[in-house]
């Protein structure tokens, strides 16, 4: 398979990423069906048929799949006539759509064919949800874990084939779609990470979004009807792995290549020093037609990989583009049980309300491993974290006794030294006042002297000049609505914290979403409040992130660009030493805690320093 690339991407990062992906697909389809589809002559007699109901589910309530590698084009090949069809059990009443399922498997990959019916397509709206789309959720060890575990993938991928991750590594996934009479076709290739076999389970779900202008109306699903798989890996159903003759062969797998060259096409080659090496070793596959030769071995697709890998892992930046802070996704062995892990303490408290009462609350304390409430000289600076809107206190790290993704990684990243061992806090802006926009009042006079009297900070009291005294050792951020909420925080309490970590949400200080309406007048307010404040720039620090693909972005985005003109009070650099201010953009990050954990992972060594 050819892939079309034009030198021009050196000036123009992405170019040719279309005309790649489209040749890519196309050539595919051609060169690889008959050797991807291809039966042995006297196959060894296989299991038999498995029994299913009306919906296409066996016995055990679970989808079939039946071994076979199809070509991965939006273009329903022979290999999927043996696939087991599923018809949703669950649809809501606004739904206009129909959908049916199949799924394949081999030796590397899990694949996924879903035929949508459709009167009206729509990715009007700029949530990829409510987009019309199909919605994959896979638990490979089929666990039921209830939160996503490092093998479990949530993934969607709209009419137009644009793929967004919730939870997982995109480069597992290689999808088409195609608009076809009356509807689109959807084909997903996700790699496994254990090796199959005949017998297995593994957890999933489907889902198809119904989407009406930038509206979705309502959804298809085959085994949940809660509305929950987004955040409940115990909603999924199974599929069995079955149907794997003696001697059956796994088609050849282009895909990671494929993933790979893309991945390369949408960098910003000016970025980099020595970015002919990349150039170079894509430019190789395409002179060996490794890709459209359906003779290649898989060996020689892997060493064209390698070679990518390679040049791409040396890249060098230019001092300029090294100014920037780039996303890092957080490892997988972080998001493992630590050997040092901390714990979780619930903290009860009172605060006032709007009617001149107080509320009975609550929230809960990080404390990191090796936490010793009887030394009184060992100090530990203090993170305030909020959760988003609709969410709690328990949202982010769960209550004692549990061990939620987000402090796995904490627990990891002081074992292994990227990061000194801090307290961090989790709140809730419900309750009290109930307002984000009046949090602040809870959280400097009430919350901050309670936490910090009672456990080893660098507070020496609870009067307001301790407090004030430091704000040094003091950081607040937040996901969404707590993002608001620390851009709140910013501006109410800059004598008291001096990091601030604000994450998928703009400032609301001149009306909702005005970070994205009024980014220079919202900018400008934010820096008066610095200046006003007597601190210089290097009294403050804003750590931003988000995704492109996040809700937040049309919002957030400008409001950063705006802070980036005003250069006496927000100086940005991914250098602290240079300067106060920086922003993380995840590609492909949605409004998704899979995301948010790994910018907090990005940000924390930046703390405190």
């Amino acid at each position: 398979m050819a892939v079309a690339v034009s030198l021009a991407l050196s000036s123009a990062p992405g170019a040719g990423v279309d005309a790649a992906a489209a040749s890519a697909q196309s050539e595919l389809a051609q060169n690889q069906t008959s050797s991807a589809n291809e039966t042995p002559k006297k196959p060894a007699p296989g299991p038999a048929r498995v029994s299913v109901d009306k919906y296409g589910l066996d016995a055990q309530g679970r989808m079939v799949a039946y071994f076979g590698s199809p070509v991965i084009d939006g273009t329903v090949d022979k290999a999927w006539k043996s696939a087991q069809v599923v018809t949703p059990k669950h649809r809501t009443n606004q739904t206009e759509a129909s959908a049916v399922f199949k799924t394949l498997w081999d030796d590397h990959a899990l694949y996924i064919l879903a035929e949508v019916k459709d009167p009206q397509l729509s990715v009007k709206s700029g949530t990829p949800y409510m987009q019309d789309s199909v919605e994959i959720f896979l638990d490979e060890n089929n666990d039921k874990t209830q939160e996503y575990g490092v093998d479990d993938l949530h993934i969607r991928v709209n009419v137009d084939n644009a793929l967004s991750v919730d939870n997982g590594k995109v480069d597992r996934i290689y999808t088409a779609a195609r608009k076809s009479e009356g509807g689109y076709v959807v084909e997903a290739r996700i790699a496994l990470g254990a090796k199959p076999d005949n017998g297995k389970a593994l957890g999933i779900e489907l889902q198809v979004n119904d989407a009406k202008e930038t509206e979705r109306i309502g959804t298809i699903n085959v085994f949940d009807s809660t509305g929950g798989a987004w955040n409940d890996t115990r909603t999924f159903g199974a599929v069995l792995l079955t149907g794997k003759t003696k001697g059956a062969v796994s088609g050849r797998n282009p895909y990671d290549l494929l993933n790979l060259i893309q991945q390369a096409l949408k960098l910003d080659f000016t970025l980099y020093k020595n970015s002919a090496s990349v150039k170079n070793a894509i430019m190789s596959v395409i002179a060996e037609n490794v890709i459209q030769d359906d003779q290649a071995t898989q060996a020689r697709l892997d060493a064209h990989y390698a070679a990518i890998k390679e040049a791409i892992s040396s890249l060098e930046m230019t001092e300029e583009a090294a100014n920037e802070k780039y996303f890092k996704a957080v490892p997988d062995e972080y998001r493992l049980e630590s050997k040092k892990p901390g714990t979780i303490e619930t903290v009860a408290y009172k605060a006032p309300n709007l009617t001149s009462g107080t509320d009975d609350k609550k929230l809960n304390v990080y404390l990191p491993h090796g936490y010793d409430a009887s030394d009184k000289t060992t100090k530990y600076n203090v993170l305030y974290l909020m959760h988003g809107g609709g969410e709690n206190e328990n949202l982010i790290f769960g209550g004692p006794g549990q061990s939620k993704e987000l402090k796995r990684i904490l627990d990891n990243m002081i074992a292994n030294g990227d990061m000194e061992p801090m307290i961090v806090v989790t709140p809730t802006f419900y309750g009290g006042k109930n307002d984000t926009a009046l949090f602040h009042e809870e959280l400097i006079s009430t919350i901050v002297p309670l936490v910090e009297t009672k456990y080893a900070t660098y507070a020496q009291s609870a009067s307001v000049d301790d407090l004030k005294a430091s704000r040094a050792h003091r950081a607040f951020g937040g996901f969404s609505m707590g993002s608001v909420t620390t851009w709140y925080t910013f501006i109410h309490g800059l004598d008291y914290f001096k990091y601030y970590m604000p994450l998928s949400g703009d400032s609301w200080v001149l009306g909702q979403a005005a970070g994205g309406s009024k980014p220079k007048e919202t900018a400008e307010y934010l820096a008066k409040v610095a200046k006003d404040s007597g601190y210089t720039p290097k009294d403050y620090y804003v750590f931003a992130a988000t995704g492109n693909l996040d809700i937040a972005y049309p919002n957030l985005k400008p409001q950063i660009d705006a802070m980036k003109q005003l250069t006496d009070t927000f100086i940005y650099s991914s250098d602290t030493t240079k300067g106060n201010f920086y922003f993380i953009v995840g590609d492909g990050g949605t409004h998704a805690w899979n995301w948010v954990n790994q910018y907090i992972y990005d940000i924390l060594p930046d703390l405190f320093q």
